[in-house]
């Protein structure tokens, strides 16, 4: 069998041709293959990029990081340990607190006999051991009490700080020119012989009067023989006193630091000069200033 096919050429002529039913089926035979191959090839692709894209397993990895993760965890404890107790010793050596002793190593409970039977099995990956979850634990402890001892330690470093900034160890004017001294001394104005409860420190007017130490001011005014003064109480029935200033720059019940500015020298009162009249009363008895200031 045969077909007869029709075609129409560029100039209006027409051709005739004869196909055989053999040739048409090899044709389609052939074309069809080549389908099959390219749907073939396209699907191989497909299924390695998707293939490629895929995430590992993660199974046997965390298995794995399990162990290091507890080694990592003892490590750092171990690292920081360290550390706290060098701070830990270094405070207690500066302010005479005491250290506890650190922790006796404990004896290893490793059996140390070998045995002389084979062994075998598949090759699984390893897991924390209990002797290392212990060691964590103690560890925890350890720090624990090193940061209870560190905090101790800082309060009483707190408490030493606060008792230094309530000392009046501070010059009350600076660069200034040191007058009368505490003790007896012919009275500037009858000649006599009188006491002086505190030192004279002469100063140009409007030279800054500062605080000797930290406290709160408990009298701020005018006193006919301070003249315009102010009186601070550090605790420890130490109270501090600042007389013949020209002005006052706190008031009554004001808390001050070390150094603080809280007058300005003047002549006020019975002065016969501009000067700071600066005493340190104990309990209420005035006391040598010299045995707090530094510097003199």
């Amino acid at each position: 069998m045969s077909f007869v096919m029709f075609a129409a050429g560029p100039t209006s002529c027409s051709r005739m041709r004869t196909i055989s039913i053999r040739a048409l089926v090899l044709g389609s035979a052939l074309v069809a293959a080549g389908m099959l191959a390219l749907g073939a090839g396209l699907g191989y692709w497909l299924s390695g990029s998707a293939a490629a894209t895929l995430p590992a397993p993660t199974a046997p990895a965390r298995a794995h990081a399990a162990s290091p993760f507890v080694v990592e965890q003892l490590g750092a404890l171990s690292g920081r340990l360290f550390r706290l107790e060098t701070q830990a010793g270094q405070l207690s050596e500066r302010f005479g607190a005491a250290r506890s002793p650190a922790p006796k190593p404990k004896a290893s409970t490793r059996d140390s006999s070998s045995s002389l039977s084979g062994s075998g099995g598949p090759l699984l990956p390893p897991r924390p051991e209990l002797g290392a979850v212990d060691d964590l634990g103690a560890m925890a402890d350890r720090l624990a009490e090193i940061e209870q001892q560190i905090a101790q330690v800082a309060d009483a470093a707190a408490l030493q700080n606060l008792e230094v900034m309530r000392m009046p160890s501070r010059l009350p004017v600076a660069s200034a020119h040191l007058g009368s001294s505490f003790g007896n001394r012919e009275d500037p104005f009858t000649g006599r012989r009188a006491f002086h409860a505190g030192l004279d420190f002469s100063a140009e007017p409007g030279t800054a009067i500062h605080a000797a130490a930290g406290g709160t001011v408990a009298f701020a005014g005018f006193k006919p023989d301070f003249g315009w003064v102010v009186e601070i109480e550090h605790g420890n029935g130490l109270t501090t006193r600042y007389a013949h200033a020209s002005r006052l720059l706190v008031k009554v019940g004001a808390l001050v630091m070390p150094g603080d500015r809280i007058a300005e020298v003047g002549s006020t009162g019975r002065s016969t000069g501009p000067h700071l009249h600066f005493e340190v009363l104990r309990n209420g008895e005035a006391t040598d200033p010299r045995r707090y200031l530094a510097g003199l």
